[in-house]
């Protein structure tokens, strides 16, 4: 395993990143390709950044794309993909961090078979190129009551039926315990039965609000019933967390997610040096 964190790609956070001894990086497609659309000279993108990287000694662990897949059209979705494909071969990056994406306002089969639709050419391109899409499982919910998913792939049952309607291998999980520890499901034993499809993991803590909770319950998400921590200022017991992906043999990124409030604005590298100092010693030891 290596341990790094997600950000927008730049030279400064490049050198940020190898100053502070973390190994990889994920890093927003956009930050890279400003335009998916017109993605310009990729090779010279490449050329670029991937020397950025080596002068750092630091890696790439994933591409992140983290849209709403499902709205826009079928052919620009898989054309956005491509791009982002491309530029995933020429820096040597073999994941692709995604959503899943979700139809906000029409029912869940509906939704599901839009996902079929969208990812089945997704998944047959990705194979092509011997590259996997790992889908971050956010729920993604926004609003008031009634709530309003953008992601689909925020629980087991919806990841089985997922890759139930595209059974490519090219398909699986980026992992993050976090998202599921508030919704109240066992992230260790969810992490186990989906072992096969666990191709790049977060590390992001959860913080439960207890006194909120006993308010609102759980489906007063909205009402501050937890928030995100760095690793280790949260409710994750992250040596059983990465005792459980050695356990499974995961060999590949884990990035911290940094959205600690507590560790934000001037106090958002004292954050990255916290979690760094709590996962290092157990990825590295």
């Amino acid at each position: 395993m290596k341990l790094g964190y997600l950000c927008n790609y730049s030279e400064a956070e490049v050198q940020r990143a190898g100053r502070l001894g973390f190994q990889v990086l994920e890093t927003h497609a956009t930050s890279l390709i400003a335009n998916l659309d017109a993605p310009g000279d990729l090779n010279e993108i490449a050329a670029r950044v991937g020397g950025v990287l080596a002068s750092n000694k630091v890696k790439l662990s994933a591409i992140s794309t983290y849209n709403n897949p499902l709205l826009a059209d079928p052919a620009v979705t898989l054309q956005r993909y491509r791009n982002i494909f491309d530029i995933a071969k020429l820096l040597g990056v073999g994941v692709i961090t995604s959503m899943a994406g979700n139809l906000p306002e029409r029912p869940y089969g509906e939704a599901m078979a839009r996902f079929e639709l969208v990812f089945g050419p997704i998944a047959k391109a990705a194979e092509d190129m011997g590259l996997r899409v790992a889908f971050e499982n956010w729920p993604g919910m926004w609003g008031d009551i009634p709530w309003h998913s953008v992601n689909l792939a925020w629980s087991p049952r919806n990841w089985t039926e997922m890759f139930s309607r595209v059974p490519s291998v090219a398909l699986g999980l980026e992992f993050d315990p976090s998202h599921l520890v508030w919704q109240g499901i066992d992230h260790i034993t969810a992490l186990k039965d989906f072992k096969s499809r666990v191709y790049h993991s977060h590390a992001k803590d959860t913080e439960m609000l207890m006194d909120n909770v006993r308010r609102e319950g759980i489906l007063g998400i909205h009402h501050n019933c937890w928030r995100y921590r760095i690793p280790g200022y949260g409710q994750i017991n992250w040596a059983e967390y990465i005792a459980a992906l050695v356990e499974i043999g995961y060999d590949g990124g884990v990035a911290i997610e940094h959205e600690d409030p507590v560790f934000s604005g001037d106090r958002f590298e004292e954050g990255l040096v916290r979690g760094f100092r709590v996962l290092d010693p157990l990825i590295n030891p």
